[in-house]
């Protein structure tokens, strides 16, 4: 018997919505991710920078549904589909290993230091001021620095990396898995006919781009897969 090369737990994508694509592009999916985040971290600064007498609600309120919506996501797509294949593939005595558990560990403390960061946005956006000018800057500073190195690390050394030793098959899969998510999206097709489509399945078949259109919307329609696709993003 054959061992499969897919990592521990994955989830069987051979047939899913994107991994008939012949030209998958997930890790420029990430890297478009990744600079939404640093724009995120851009408008985190101006609100810090406008406290106390400047605080901007609006902006405010949009940093917080960002941090809850895409930045969540976005972790776990590395966490659970980009990591566990990239150590695949290089092997565990590969130093980037250990970048990935300290990228890992860092998702968790900015995780945890996010939620303070909404509960604290969310409040001084009711209240119409930030109540402790001083903390909330403080909190907003150490967050996007953060973020800021973590992501620059990530484009300088981690999607390089992905781009080199991921195989085909790896990037057909890590685009299933952006398919069947609950914030599918792909770099053949547009946000709105992502959205406007029943199924991922619906938006493969209609690809120029996937291989085995017919296979896929057959497995869409048997398995009944309906996603969705518009939930918040």
């Amino acid at each position: 018997m054959s061992e499969s090369n897919d990592p521990p737990h994955a989830p069987d994508l051979s047939q899913a919505a994107g991994s008939a694509c012949r030209t998958p592009d997930p890790i420029g999916l990430i890297e478009e991710e990744h600079a939404l985040q640093r724009e995120l971290c851009d408008l985190l600064e101006a609100l810090a920078d406008g406290l106390p007498h400047n605080f901007d609600k609006a902006l405010a309120l949009i940093a917080v549904s960002i941090l809850e919506g895409s930045v969540p996501r976005h972790m776990r797509l590395e966490e659970e589909a980009l990591f566990p294949r990239l150590r695949l593939r290089v092997g565990e005595d590969d130093p980037l290993n250990a970048a990935l558990a300290c990228l890992e560990e860092e998702h968790d403390r900015d995780g945890a230091a996010s939620v303070e960061l909404i509960d604290a946005l969310r409040t001084a956006a009711t209240d119409g001021f930030a109540s402790n000018p001083n903390m909330l800057g403080y909190m907003l500073r150490g967050y996007f620095d953060s973020q800021r190195r973590h992501i620059a690390w990530e484009d300088r050394v981690v999607l390089p990396r992905a781009r080199q030793a991921l195989t085909a098959a790896d990037l057909a899969a890590l685009q299933a898995w952006i398919m069947t998510s609950d914030h599918p999206r792909c770099s053949h097709q547009s946000i709105l006919a992502i959205r406007s489509a029943r199924s991922a399945g619906g938006v493969c078949e209609a690809c120029p781009n996937s291989g085995a259109v017919h296979s896929v919307g057959e497995q869409s329609a048997a398995s009944g897969n309906v996603l969705p696709f518009n939930a918040k993003s």
